[in-house]
C-alpha cells in the first residue's frame, strides 16, 4: 500500500504518458494550438518587462517597471495624510485592526462565514503565537500613531515606528504593503503563463547539476534580484504548495535564491558610500551568493529535509524530455499548454488571495516579531554578546574593525537594512566587507523569514537561525578574499 501511495504521489497531473522506458512521449488531450503559443509568448514578454528590464527612474538611476510602480503607489498614497501620517500607514493600521478583531470574533462568536470557510478559519483560528503576535502588533501600531509610549519604541528609527516605517513608510514610496499590493497580481503573469515550465525544460540539466534544483527555480532566482526577496519567496512558497516543489528543493530555494533586489543592493551601497564601487560590490556579492547555492543544498540541514512533494497534491512537475521530441519542442508545449489552463480571472483571484493572506497574516506578524527583535537589539546588549565569537572571526580574517563592528554580522537576522545604518562611520574595508555580507546572508526574519514561517516549507525559526549562521561563516572568507583579489 505504501508502494502504491508513493507511485501515485509522483505521478503528473498534466496527463504525461510513460512509456515501457519510463520516458515522457506525449500530452494526452492537449492538441498545440497558436493561440495558446501566443498567450504563452506575449504574457511571459510582459512578465519579464515588469520583473527584470530597467528602465531610467529620471533620478539618474534604473529601476525595474514593477519598482517604479511600487514607488509610485507609494508616494502617491502616502502624499495623502491624516494627522500626519500617510494614507499606506493607516491602511496597514486598518488591516492590522481588523485583522485582530476578527481573531477575537472567530475565537468568541465563531460566526459561520469563517468557521465554514478554510481559508478564513486557517488565518483567524491561527496558533496561539500568532494571536499574541497580532494583539502585540495593534497595540503598538497604534501607539505608533497617537504617539503614546516610550520613546526607545515609538521615537524615529527605532522599535516600532521603523517597522511600520518598513512596513508603510514614505520615504522611497516603497514599503512592505505597496510591495504585496503590486506583487499580488504581478507575480502570476510571471509564473502561471508557462515561463517557468518553458525555463524549466531548456536549463534543467544546468541548475539540476549545480544547485540540486528543478530548472524553474531560477525564476525564483530572477524575480528575487530584479523585483525583492519577498517575491522570491511567494512565488517559490506558492509553487511549492502546487506541487512543482519538494519540501527540501523549496527550503533550499528560499535560504539561497531569495537575494534582495538589484535596486534595493545599490540603496544599501549607496548609504554605505560605497556607490562608486557599486559594480564590484555587486560582482562580490553575486560570486559569494552562487558558491553558496552550490554548497549550502548539499549539506546538513538542507539536505536532511524529505525531498518529497506535499501529500495533498502530490507531484505536478516533469522536466524531463521525450526522446522523439526536441528540448525546445518539449519546452513550448509544456509552457503552452500552462497558458492554456489560466485565465486573467485565475490572475485576480490569485491575488485577492495573496492579499489576504499577507495582510490579514503576515502583517501583524512582522510588525510585531520585528519590533520585539528591535527592541532586544537596540536596548540589551545580548546581540553583542552574542556576537564575541564573530569578532575573532573577522579579527583572524584580517577585518578592520572587527570587534567593535561584529554584531553587524548578526543584525541582519531582524532586518536586511540594519547592518547597513550600523555601519556609518567604519573603514572602507569593513564597510565593502560587511555591507556584501549583509547581502548574501539573505534570511531577514522582518522580511523573508516570517513569509517562510507562514508556509509550508518544513523550516522552522530554529533551522533559519542555523542557516543563517551557517551562511555568514560560509560567506566571510568568500567575500574577504574577493575583496583582496579586487583591491
Amino acid at each position: 500500500m505504501n508502494n502504491e501511495n508513493n507511485e501515485n504521489s509522483n505521478e503528473i497531473n498534466d496527463n504525461i504518458e510513460v512509456n515501457d522506458n519510463n520516458k515522457a512521449s506525449v500530452i494526452d488531450n492537449y492538441q498545440l494550438q497558436t493561440s495558446h503559443v501566443l498567450t504563452f509568448i506575449i504574457m511571459s514578454i510582459i512578465g519579464v518587462f515588469l520583473f527584470m528590464v530597467p528602465i531610467a527612474d529620471g533620478q539618474g538611476a534604473f529601476n525595474i517597471p514593477l519598482g517604479l510602480a511600487i514607488s509610485w503607489l507609494g508616494l502617491t498614497l502616502n502624499a495623502i495624510e491624516v494627522n500626519g501620517f500617510g494614507l499606506v500607514y493607516l491602511l496597514a493600521l486598518i488591516v492590522i485592526t481588523i485583522s485582530f478583531i476578527m481573531t477575537v470574533v472567530a475565537y468568541t462568536i465563531r460566526p459561520s462565514f469563517i468557521m465554514d470557510n478554510e481559508k478564513l478559519r486557517n488565518l483567524f483560528r491561527c496558533h496561539p503565537v500568532y494571536i499574541v503576535c497580532k494583539i502585540i502588533a495593534v497595540i503598538v501600531g497604534w501607539m505608533v500613531y497617537l504617539q503614546i509610549g516610550p520613546d526607545w519604541l515609538i521615537a524615529p528609527f527605532l522599535g516600532a515606528d521603523l517597522m511600520m516605517d518598513l512596513i508603510a513608510g514614505s520615504a522611497s514610496g516603497s514599503n512592505l504593503m505597496t510591495i504585496f499590493i503590486i506583487l499580488g497580481i504581478a507575480i502570476p503573469i510571471l509564473t502561471d503563463f508557462g515561463l517557468m515550465e518553458f525555463l524549466g525544460i531548456l536549463i534543467r540539466k544546468f541548475v539540476r547539476a549545480l544547485f540540486t534544483l528543478p530548472g524553474r527555480s531560477s525564476i525564483d532566482l530572477l524575480g528575487s534580484w530584479f523585483s525583492s526577496s519577498a517575491a522570491s519567496v511567494i512565488i517559490t512558497r506558492n509553487q511549492h504548495e502546487r506541487g512543482y516543489y519538494t519540501d527540501r528543493e523549496a527550503a533550499a530555494i528560499c535560504v539561497n535564491f531569495t537575494l534582495v533586489s538589484l535596486p534595493f543592493t545599490f540603496v544599501v551601497a549607496s548609504t554605505i558610500d560605497l556607490a562608486a564601487n557599486f559594480l564590484l560590490f555587486y560582482l562580490v556579492i553575486c560570486v559569494t551568493a552562487i558558491i553558496l547555492a552550490v554548497i549550502m543544498p548539499r549539506i546538513w540541514p538542507l539536505r536532511g529535509i524529505r525531498n518529497e512533494y506535499l501529500p495533498e497534491v502530490g507531484k505536478q512537475i516533469d522536466e524531463d524530455v521525450p526522446t522523439d521530441v526536441s528540448r525546445f519542442g518539449w519546452a513550448t508545449r509544456l509552457a503552452s499548454k500552462r497558458a492554456s489552463e489560466t485565465s486573467f480571472s485565475d490572475v485576480i483571484k490569485s491575488g485577492l488571495n495573496t492579499w489576504l493572506n499577507i495582510f490579514m497574516d503576515l502583517i501583524p506578524v512582522i510588525l510585531a516579531l520585528g519590533t520585539i527583535a528591535l527592541v532586544i537589539a537596540e536596548e540589551t546588549p545580548i546581540f553583542e554578546w552574542i556576537a564575541i565569537p564573530f569578532g575573532y572571526y573577522l579579527s583572524l580574517l584580517g577585518v578592520a574593525g572587527a570587534l567593535e563592528y561584529a554584531h553587524i554580522t548578526i543584525v541582519g537576522f531582524i532586518d536586511m537594512f540594519l547592518p547597513a545604518l550600523l555601519l556609518g562611520g567604519a573603514e572602507f574595508e569593513t564597510r565593502f566587507i560587511l555591507g556584501a555580507l549583509s547581502i548574501v546572508q539573505i534570511i531577514y526574519m522582518a522580511e523573508t523569514g516570517i513569509l517562510i514561517l507562514k508556509s509550508k516549507i518544513p523550516l522552522n525559526i530554529g533551522h533559519l537561525a542555523i542557516l543563517f549562521i551557517m551562511r555568514t561563516v560560509f560567506a566571510l572568507p568568500i567575500i574577504v578574499l574577493l575583496y583582496r583579489i579586487l583591491f
